[in-house]
């Protein structure tokens, strides 16, 4: 794939995810787990509220369909355990592999030679139907404001 063009504060970002898929008990790595993946190597405040919003999401799904997450909680207890094994080889879903691929593109429209953590940023921002932008969203963070203070730490150095 594309992870030889990464820098090492991006493969940090992918590596983050695949842990925030497995300690969320995903059987796919998301848009959202990137998403989660570049908060936890940057400020681990703002990765806790992002996840404290997808359990949220989570919550709201179930309950569309008359589920309580949180009775489900109480009554499994201590046998309530979300982790995905170690072993377990979790897949990029299609939005994630969306997400890399435009940070592929955004890397080439912005002429740097590696994707940094911005870039995949960048291409998570890119799909608005996805579960990061809602996330996002969720969180009262506008997408565009995101999207200036990348360019405004681009233009005082480079992502080069």
């Amino acid at each position: 794939m594309i992870f030889n063009r990464f820098t090492r504060s991006a493969r940090s970002c992918v590596e983050s995810a695949v842990e925030e898929a497995r300690s969320l008990g995903h059987d796919s790595i998301g848009d959202e787990d990137l998403l989660l993946g570049i908060l936890e190597s940057d400020d681990g405040n703002a990765a806790e509220a992002a996840r404290e919003q997808a359990d949220r999401l989570f919550a709201d799904a179930l309950a569309s369909v008359g589920i309580s997450f949180d009775e489900i909680r109480r009554q499994a207890g201590e046998a309530f355990e979300m982790r995905s094994p170690a072993s377990a080889r979790l897949p990029f879903s299609p939005s994630a592999k969306k997400a890399l691929e435009q940070a592929l593109r955004e890397t080439i429209r912005l002429r740097d030679n590696k994707i940094t953590a911005e870039h995949v940023l960048l291409g998570i921002l890119r799909n608005e139907y996805g579960q990061a932008v809602r996330l996002l969203a969720g969180m009262d963070i506008p997408v565009r404001e995101v999207e200036e203070r990348l360019n405004q730490l681009r233009s005082r150095s480079p992502l080069r």
